[in-house]
C-alpha cells in the first residue's frame, strides 16, 4: 500500500497502483490536468519533497516537457509518476486549479414575476359524516386540478391532519410537490445553476420579490479529468463508472454552493423547489447521467434537446427532494443551453440592428443576427484562452499576468492582485500578442523578427516577458513562437466563426452594429487589443458591451417567469445553427483568419 502526502494542503492518502495525478483526485485534490492526464499538457508539475521508496524513471513525455534542471530539482508530471512506498510531494501554485476571478455584473432584464412555481395558502373544511370528500379532491376543492405523485400521496393525509387543515400548498406548474404546515406561502425560492466546463455558478432567487439573495461561483471540479470537453467526453465514454463520477463530482460541488447560499440566506434548502440548468450540451448531459459519446463524433447528435424537467431527487440536487430540476433546450451538439440563454438575456432576437452575441471559452459560441434571422455556430477554439497549451500559461487567478504594454524597448505588465507573476492568463496572451505585433517584434504570423529580443528555450525562439528575479520562483516566465501560433490558432477559430456568419448574412464584421462579450472573460479583455489580433471585428469601441455572466442572467429569467420560457420558444424558432466542421469554406477562412 503506498501512501502519498500533498503539500501544502497535508493531506494523505494511502492506495495501490495509482499514478500521483490519481492519487491526488483520489485524495479531493485538484491538479490541473488540462489533457485530462495523458502527459500531453505539462500542467501538472509537482516537486519531490522525499521519497522513501522507489518511483518510476522520467518517461519520455517528461523529458519533453521538463529541462534538465528542472528533473533534477525533483520536478516530474504527476500523471506520470508511479511509486512504490511513501512519498511526499508540493504541488506549485500553477499546477493548482485555483479559484479564479469571476465578474459580478450581468445584463439582466426585469421579467414579470409568474415563477413555474407557487404557494397558495389555504384553510380547508374539516371531513365529516356529512361531508366524506376525499381528501385530494377536498383539497382540489380549494385550490383547483393538480398533478400529484405517487410518493406525496402516500403521505398527504397525515400531513393534512397533523397541520390541522391548515396548510400551504406548493405547485410547480400543475404538480402538487409539496403541503408545508400554516402559511408559508412567502417563504419560496429557486436557484439558477449554470454548468460551465471551467467553472460553476449558483444564484439564489427569492420568487416572491424576484431578488437574488446570494451568488456563489467555484471551480467545476471536472477540470482533474480535462480541461475541455473533448477530454470530459472522452474521458466519460470510457465506462459506465467514469460517467457516473464526473455526475457526481459536479452535483456535490453544485450542492455545496446551494447550501453555502441557503447558510448565507438563512433559508432552509428544502423551501428551494426549482433549480433552472444551463451550460453547454456536453456538461449538461454529465449533470443528468446521460452520456455524451455521440456529441464528441460526427454528427455531433445530443441525446436530447428540448426543455427538460426530473425531480431533485432523481437528479441528485439537495433542493427539495420533490422540487424540479429544469434545463433550458439545446440548440446542437456543441451550442447548448447557455447560448439558449444568452441569446434570451441579450434580447438580440427582438432588435433591429445587428448584433452579435460571442462566449469565449474552451467551445466558442457565436451568435449572429437580428429580429429577422439569426445564425449560431460553435467555433474550436481549445482551452488556450485558459492557458492551456502555453508554456506559462495559466487561468486567471491571483499572481496571472493579466495586462501587458510595450514601453519603448520594455515589458511592462500588471498581475491580478498585484502579485509577483505566477504566470499568463488570457487577457494577458492577448496583450502580449497585440504588443508584440503594433511594435514590430513578431510579423504576422507570429514569428520573432526582433532578434535581439529572442532568446533559445528548449531550441524554441522566446521573448522574455518576466526575468527571474520578478517572478514568484525565480524562474522566467517567457513567451515562445510555438505559444504564440497556438494562441493565434484558437483566435483563428474564433475569427473564422465569425467571418463564416457574417459572410452567409451578407455583411462584413464592421458592419456589426453591436457585439456582446459573453462570460467572466470578456471582462479583462482589452477591446483595443483583442481588435489588433482579430479575435474581434473592427469596430468602435462604443459598439461593444460587456454582457458579463448572461447564461446566468437568462437562467434567472426563466426561473422567475413562465412567460420567459415561452419567450424561448419564439426565439429559436429565428435560430439556424451553422456546422462549421461542415462548410466548405470554413477551413479557407480559417487559414486566413490565422494571421495577425
Amino acid at each position: 500500500m503506498n501512501e502519498y502526502i500533498f503539500e501544502p494542503s497535508g493531506k494523505r492518502i494511502r492506495n495501490d497502483e495509482k499514478n500521483v495525478l490519481e492519487a491526488a483526485r483520489e485524495a479531493g485534490i485538484e491538479i490541473r490536468a488540462d489533457c485530462g492526464g495523458n502527459g500531453n499538457c505539462g500542467k501538472c508539475r509537482i516537486q519531490i519533497i522525499e521519497l522513501v521508496g522507489e518511483s518510476n524513471e522520467p518517461t519520455e513525455k517528461e523529458r519533453e516537457r521538463l529541462s534538465q534542471k528542472e528533473l533534477e530539482s525533483g520536478y516530474r508530471l504527476a500523471c506520470q509518476l508511479r511509486i512504490s512506498g511513501k512519498l511526499k510531494v508540493f504541488i506549485p501554485p500553477e499546477s493548482r486549479s485555483e479559484g479564479r476571478r469571476i465578474s459580478e455584473s450581468t445584463i439582466e432584464e426585469e421579467v414579470e414575476l409568474l415563477p413555474a412555481v407557487r404557494k397558495i395558502h389555504v384553510k380547508i373544511r374539516e371531513p365529516s359524516l356529512e361531508d366524506q370528500l376525499p381528501d385530494v379532491e377536498r383539497l382540489k376543492r380549494e385550490i383547483g386540478d393538480f398533478r400529484i405523485s405517487l410518493q406525496l400521496l402516500r403521505k398527504l393525509p397525515f400531513l393534512l391532519r397533523r397541520s390541522k387543515w391548515d396548510i400551504t400548498a406548493v405547485l410547480w406548474r400543475d404538480e402538487l410537490l409539496s403541503v408545508e404546515k400554516g402559511d408559508t406561502s412567502e417563504r419560496c425560492y429557486g436557484v439558477a445553476l449554470d454548468i460551465g466546463s471551467s467553472k460553476l455558478i449558483c444564484h439564489l432567487v427569492d420568487l416572491k420579490s424576484g431578488r437574488t439573495l446570494s451568488r456563489k461561483f467555484s471551480e467545476n471540479p471536472q477540470v482533474a479529468y480535462g480541461e475541455d470537453i473533448v477530454s470530459r467526453i472522452t474521458y466519460a465514454s470510457r465506462s459506465e463508472e467514469n460517467l457516473k463520477r464526473l455526475q457526481k463530482i459536479v452535483v456535490e460541488e453544485l450542492n455545496r454552493l446551494i447550501e453555502e447560499s441557503c447558510r448565507d440566506a438563512g433559508i432552509e434548502v428544502e423551501k428551494i423547489y426549482e433549480a433552472v440548468i444551463v451550460g453547454n450540451s456536453v456538461m449538461h448531459h454529465i449533470f443528468f447521467g446521460i452520456p455524451p459519446n455521440f456529441i464528441g463524433a460526427s454528427p455531433f447528435t445530443p441525446a436530447v434537446g428540448d426543455f427538460i424537467s426530473y425531480s431533485a431527487k432523481e437528479t441528485g440536487l439537495r433542493i427539495n427532494e420533490e422540487g424540479r430540476v429544469t434545463s433550458l433546450p439545446l440548440i446542437a451538439g456543441f451550442v447548448g443551453a447557455d447560448a439558449v440563454s444568452n441569446l434570451l438575456s441579450t434580447r438580440i432576437y427582438r432588435k433591429e440592428e445587428l448584433s452579435m452575441v460571442i462566449d469565449i471559452g474552451t467551445n466558442t459560441e457565436i451568435l449572429l443576427g437580428n429580429s429577422e434571422r439569426i445564425l449560431v455556430c460553435s467555433a474550436p477554439s481549445g482551452p488556450a484562452f485558459e492557458g492551456a497549451h502555453i508554456t506559462h500559461g495559466m487561468k486567471a487567478v491571483s499572481g496571472a499576468i493579466e495586462k501587458v504594454r510595450i514601453n519603448g524597448d520594455e515589458i511592462e505588465y500588471e498581475t491580478i492582485d498585484g502579485e509577483r507573476p505566477k504566470g499568463i492568463c488570457g487577457s494577458g496572451m492577448i496583450d502580449i500578442i497585440a504588443e508584440l505585433y503594433k511594435n514590430g517584434w513578431i510579423n504576422r504570423n507570429g514569428k520573432i523578427i526582433r532578434e535581439d529580443k529572442a532568446v533559445l528555450r528548449d531550441s524554441l525562439k522566446c521573448i522574455i516577458v518576466v526575468p527571474p528575479e520578478e517572478s514568484w520562483n525565480g524562474r522566467e516566465i517567457y513567451i515562445s513562437e510555438r505559444d504564440i501560433s497556438e494562441f493565434l490558432m484558437a483566435k483563428g477559430a474564433i475569427k473564422a466563426g465569425w467571418m463564416t456568419l457574417a459572410e452567409k448574412l451578407g455583411i462584413s464584421g464592421e458592419e456589426i452594429e453591436r457585439i456582446y462579450i459573453a462570460g467572466s472573460f470578456g471582462r479583462h479583455i482589452d477591446f483595443e487589443s483583442a481588435k489588433i489580433i482579430g479575435l474581434l471585428p473592427e469596430v468602435e469601441k462604443e459598439r461593444i458591451i460587456f454582457a458579463g455572466d448572461s447564461a446566468i442572467a437568462g437562467a434567472k429569467m426563466v426561473l422567475k417567469s413562465i412567460k420567459e420560457r415561452e419567450e424561448i420558444a419564439r426565439a429559436l424558432e429565428k435560430v439556424e445553427y451553422v456546422e462549421l466542421s461542415a462548410d466548405r469554406d470554413f477551413y479557407r477562412t480559417f487559414v486566413r483568419a490565422i494571421h495577425l
